[in-house]
């Protein structure tokens, strides 16, 4: 089994066309995102699930996949048992899932305008399956309404069928590409305020990089106040010192997470955890930083 999933992995690389495609629309919705400004931004934040503190995406996922299973479950046992009323619950159970697939459809087509170059093969195939999936539902919800029962169950068992390889490709996404993942530098320390360069290294508000213990940390100095972050993005791994700055806050160069250098918060996703943070302080000549959040 192991052979196989690894023989379909490589498969997946073999197809760049697709890849392509997928790209330039991902890039087509984040680019629209930006152009919307603030109110756009904050519209793809709830999406993203900044607010939650980590991708909404999977969450709404679990629903509608469960309602679907739950759905396709009654509709066996339905026709096993040849009872009503156990296909009237895969009937509200298909229109459940249906339902929440819209939520969930939107979310990943929000992560989707975000994903890292080397998932676009595997993004691009979970994505148009799953348009394909709800399509398939939608036409099964219509024909149980309609009372062609036998039509609608044969449209939803072919679309979970599908969506058991979706959820595999998101799997991949997940696992192998680390899409949703965390890609914040794991700080252990300084404990205690610790020298990371001299004074005059840091000119006034210019993003510079830092580094301790082999990992880069991002200062930021206004006036007399420093304020540090670790520089690796969160969302995906972008090096935020070579991000703009607008007042306090740090775009990341790579997906345009921004960030606010006083604390570490997210501003706008697609980030959906706050960086690391440091206290830091000018003394003696030197900035001296100390962990106050990993």
């Amino acid at each position: 089994m192991a052979l196989l999933v690894n023989e379909a992995e490589i498969q997946l690389d073999k197809i760049p066309a697709v890849g392509d495609i997928g790209t330039k629309v991902s890039l087509a919705i984040h680019d629209a995102v930006l152009a919307g400004g603030d109110a756009t931004r904050s519209a793809a934040d709830v999406l993203h699930g900044t607010w939650l503190g980590h991708p909404l995406h999977p969450v709404l996922t679990d629903i509608t996949i469960g309602a679907w299973v739950l759905g396709g479950v009654c509709d066996a046992v339905g026709a096993a048992t040849d009872s009503d009323e156990v296909r009237k619950m895969g009937d509200r159970l298909t229109e459940i899932g249906t339902a929440a697939a819209i939520p969930t459809a939107l979310t990943g087509l929000t992560d989707f305008s975000t994903f890292p170059e080397p998932a676009a093969v595997p993004a691009t195939i979970h994505g148009a399956m799953n348009i394909v999936n709800i399509a398939l539902y939608g036409l099964s919800v219509w024909e149980r309404r309609r009372g062609n029962r036998r039509r609608g169950v044969a449209y939803s068992a072919t679309a979970l069928g599908l969506s058991c390889i979706s959820a595999w490709l998101g799997g991949v996404l997940v696992y192998k590409h680390r899409v949703g993942v965390d890609h914040r530098d794991d700080f252990k320390g300084p404990k205690r305020f610790t020298v990371v360069m001299g004074e005059a290294d840091l000119p006034q508000r210019k993003p510079t990089k830092a580094e301790f213990d082999g990992k880069p940390i991002l200062l930021f100095r206004e006036g007399e106040d420093v304020y540090a972050i670790g520089a690796t993005c969160s969302h995906a791994g972008g090096p935020l010192d070579e991000g703009k700055m607008d007042g306090s806050c740090v775009e990341c160069p790579w997906h345009h997470s921004v960030f606010d250098m006083r604390d570490g918060r997210v501003v706008h996703g697609p980030a959906t955890q706050a960086q690391p943070l440091f206290k830091a302080r000018i003394r003696a000549g030197n900035i001296e930083i100390r962990l106050e959040r990993p």
